[in-house]
């Protein structure tokens, strides 16, 4: 009975849950990336690397602050740890290392508000902040929650006939 009770209350907030997500592809550097609503003041992102090996299983956590949100781009920043879970099956330190983002998603299109390209600059520093990089990445996202919000627009300024 309780497993079903769980089944039944998770189809019932799926809807709910699924529109708070935007998914980011980066097809140069092989990222997948699933961040909660970006529209909003603060958002929380998770980057995980793809086309790898599985003891190379990085990823990505960080918290992102929407510094100047306009119609048409977003501009954001952000810092995160790089994290590798697989490290502690070889006795390795799990942590890769820090990073922070400066980014902007970009919604060039007026009918599909929801497709942004999302640029990025992000300077990483390893574990140890002995070594480091500059990384820049470009890629394309669905931000599902943006169709909800303009819907609720539209609804709210619809006037009901008598």
């Amino acid at each position: 009975m309780k497993r079903v009770l769980v089944i039944l209350v998770f189809l019932l907030t799926q809807k709910q849950l699924f529109a708070q997500v935007a998914i980011n592809y980066f097809p140069f550097q092989s990222i997948l990336s699933v961040s909660t609503n970006t529209d909003k003041r603060l958002f929380a992102d998770f980057k995980m690397e793809t086309n790898n090996f599985i003891s190379n299983l990085n990823m990505e956590f960080s918290p992102k602050f929407n510094v100047k949100r306009l119609e048409k781009a977003n501009y954001y920043a952000g810092i995160g740890i790089s994290i590798n879970p697989v490290n502690s099956f070889a006795n390795l330190p799990i942590t890769n290392g820090y990073f922070i983002d400066f980014g902007m998603r970009a919604k060039p299109f007026e009918k599909l508000n929801n497709l942004q390209i999302v640029f990025e600059l992000s300077p990483y520093v390893n574990r140890e902040i002995n070594g480091g990089n500059l990384r820049t990445r470009i890629g394309i996202a669905w931000n599902f929650s943006s169709n909800i919000n303009r819907q609720d627009k539209t609804l709210k300024n619809k006037t009901i006939p008598n």
